[in-house]
């Protein structure tokens, strides 16, 4: 076994850690973390679409953890995909652990049991949903399967005209109605587009299923009790009148059991603003009329992201800011940096600071084309505090822990010479208190290799 270790920049003593670089021959599109062994290390997923030949080359790469932890540059496992195939999750379907994997298109799944190194057929169910077929970025979808009714096997929520289908690997359970926005418009071709609410699970005491929550940008829908037949709704009293994009989040930030609404809208072109309304849940499938916060952010982009900054088990807004003022232009054009804002909220006693806690302003090499600059949360100190991660230039990562006096650590904890322009996601690969990091580059120069940070 070929392990390719990358030695990082160790600019904090005592930071133990292994970066290791994953290599495909192919785009990588998405990656998953899943024990697939129940050995308690997990595996590595790439999903990974070759979108230069007809038809589409798509596959997963398996990387397996080795007894020390560490990863092979090669991947152990292919498992070749039919063209069609553009979802792919994760479900408990036999009942035993660990879950098989589920590849699914909009005629149907394919369930993979992995076993003794290699992915065997498990069911090949049939039916009609709005997932993709045949897409050029295949991606894994997390929220996708739960055990809604506690007897070990997962139902799945497929996207469906109406709303969401309930379903296992067997049989349709039913049908859920909610808001879905339906257009088609023609613009030489016919375009039609389904954009779907998103959704959480919640508990009911007393109820022996878990229930079902919509959110669109205009209305929360509920399904619960015998067979989700019972149905609440909640109109968002938001004015989304000549909106130009508008987005949808469902978090239990109190962590009460009930999902709370988050509802972002950016309107303008120049003169751009971005308004975050929160509704904190007051009982079960109520709402306050005035929202809760709102956060405003003029001329800028606003992306907002729900953390349990501080450790104290509620979940705080961080809003991460673009601002598009004419420092962030010249900045762009002449020295190919763009800046960005990070302001955090604190949630406490039900109620969300007047003014940011902490207000962080960073400044990053600027991507080409498609690609993204690369930033993400997560604990990977193990204190218990959110720390961030975030591309400092285009070959260089670094990792900030936090303190109560600050988001952004002044020195990096940890900085790594790897490619940054890309996707980072947290993830748990040793089952230890530290968040490990995965790296990848979709549409970019680096998109066949996929870099791992294990502490």
């Amino acid at each position: 076994m070929i392990v390719n270790v990358v030695v990082g920049l160790m600019l904090a003593a005592g930071v133990p850690h292994e970066t290791y670089v994953l290599r495909t021959d192919a785009s990588v599109w998405d990656v998953a973390v899943e024990d697939l062994t129940g050995d308690g290390r997990a595996e590595i997923l790439l999903v990974c679409c070759d979108a230069e030949t007809r038809p589409f080359v798509k596959f997963v790469a398996l990387y397996p953890a080795g007894a020390g932890g560490e990863y092979a540059s090669e991947a152990a496992v292919r498992l070749d995909l039919d063209p069609s195939i553009s979802t792919l999750f994760f479900a408990e379907v036999d009942g035993a652990p660990p879950r098989e994997l589920v590849a699914a298109d909009a005629a149907g799944a394919t369930v993979f049991r992995y076993e003794d190194g290699r992915f065997a057929v498990l069911a090949t169910p049939r039916f009609r949903s709005l997932l993709p077929s045949g897409s050029k970025e295949p991606a894994f979808l997390k929220d996708i399967a739960s055990d809604l009714d506690d007897d070990g096997i997962d139902e799945w929520i497929v996207p469906a005209p109406a709303g969401y289908d309930v379903r296992t690997a067997e049989a349709l359970v039913c049908g859920v109605e909610c808001d879905v926005v339906s257009e088609i418009f023609r613009h030489g071709s016919v375009y039609i587009t389904h954009r779907l609410p998103a959704y959480r699970t919640f508990e009911i005491e007393g109820e022996p299923k878990m229930g079902l929550a919509f959110l669109s940008d205009e209305v929360a829908d509920f399904a619960y009790g015998p067979g989700w037949s019972l149905h609440e709704r909640f109109e968002v009293p938001v004015n989304v009148d000549e909106k130009w994009e508008a987005s949808a989040k469902m978090e239990d930030l109190n962590d009460d059991a009930f999902p709370d609404l988050i509802v972002t809208q950016t309107k303008g072109t120049v003169n751009l603003k971005a308004v975050t309304h929160v509704y904190l849940a007051a009982a079960p499938f109520t709402y306050p009329e005035a929202p809760t916060a709102v956060f405003e952010a003029d001329g800028a982009i606003a992306s907002p992201a729900v953390l349990d900054v501080d450790g104290n088990g509620t979940r705080d807004m961080v809003l991460v800011k673009i601002p598009f003022g004419i420092r962030n232009v010249i900045n762009f054009f002449l020295r190919r940096k763009v800046a960005i804002r990070v302001d955090v909220y604190l949630l406490n006693d039900d109620r969300f600071e007047p003014k940011p806690t902490y207000t962080e302003k960073v400044l990053l090499d600027a991507p080409e084309g498609r690609e993204r600059v690369a930033y993400t949360f997560g604990d990977f100190s193990g204190d218990g505090r959110i720390d961030v991660a975030y591309g400092a230039a285009s070959d260089r990562l670094e990792i900030h822990t936090s303190s109560p006096e600050r988001l952004v650590s002044p020195k990096p904890w940890v900085a790594l010479a790897i490619p940054t322009f890309g996707v980072a996601r947290p993830c748990d690969l040793n089952g230890n208190d530290n968040k490990d990091l995965v790296l990848f580059h979709p549409s970019g120069e680096h998109n066949t290799r996929v870099e791992v940070v294990v502490f």
